[in-house]
Order: structure tokens, then sequence, then C-alpha cells
């Protein structure tokens, strides 16, 4: 017996969309903050897409967090038993995110609408 857990959400920056069209998710992506390093100085790269179980959920773990001003795309996921999936629960036994290692092909991804962080919107502060 398999377990039915679809579908996830992703919010890409519209500046991907054309990428996002042709070859779907791919991992390996530099973030919205602009490259960020390792201790050596290479650049990190996440080798793995990153999916929320719900489109609020998807937000509040990226751009929700990071107030990057411009027009984000929401995805509809649908994942297969082939998938490389990682569950990671953050919130006691509830899964919240799911990381996934490989290319998520465009056949299974749908466009679910959009939403925009408008210039000047104030960032995340650190905690105190």
């Amino acid at each position: 017996m398999s377990i039915e857990i679809n579908p996830f959400y992703h919010w890409s920056p519209r500046s991907r969309l054309g990428g996002i069209k042709r070859k779907g998710l791919v991992p390996g992506k530099r973030g919205i903050n602009g490259p960020l390093l390792n201790d050596d100085g290479t650049e990190w790269l996440a080798g793995y897409v990153c999916l929320g179980t719900t489109a609020a959920t998807a937000w509040n773990y990226s751009h929700g967090i990071f107030k990057v001003p411009g027009v984000y795309d929401l995805w509809e996921v649908y994942l297969l038993d082939s998938d490389e999936v990682h569950y990671l629960p953050t919130r006691g036994t509830r899964m919240c995110e799911v990381r996934v290692s490989n290319r998520i092909p465009k056949g299974r991804l749908i466009w679910v609408g959009e939403r925009e962080i408008p210039p000047g919107t104030p960032k995340m502060r650190g905690r105190k």
C-alpha cells in the first residue's frame, strides 16, 4: 500500500519562468539574495528543490522570509515514487517541507498564480 502525499508547492522568482516552462524545477540554482559562499570561498548552491505542503508554508519558508522585491510564481508540484525526496519533519510529527534532489519535469508542474513583493517592503530582521 502506498500513501498519496501530493501535491506540494514551490514559489519561484518570475525571472525563472522561462526556464521552468522549458525544463521544470532544477536543483542547484542561485538564491535570490545573490551568491552564498562556502568557507573556502566557493559558491554554495542547494542541491535540491524545496517544496512546502501548502502554498502558505512554501511562501513562509522562502520569499516570505527574505522579502526581496519582485513577482513570484506559485507552482503546484506532483512527485513520483522515483523522485529522490528528503522529508523534513520540522513541526513535531507534522511534515511541512520536503527537499527533492532531482529535476522535476515541467509535465508535473501546474502554474497556480503569482504574488508580488513591492519595492520598499521591509526585509526580515534578525532574531533577538
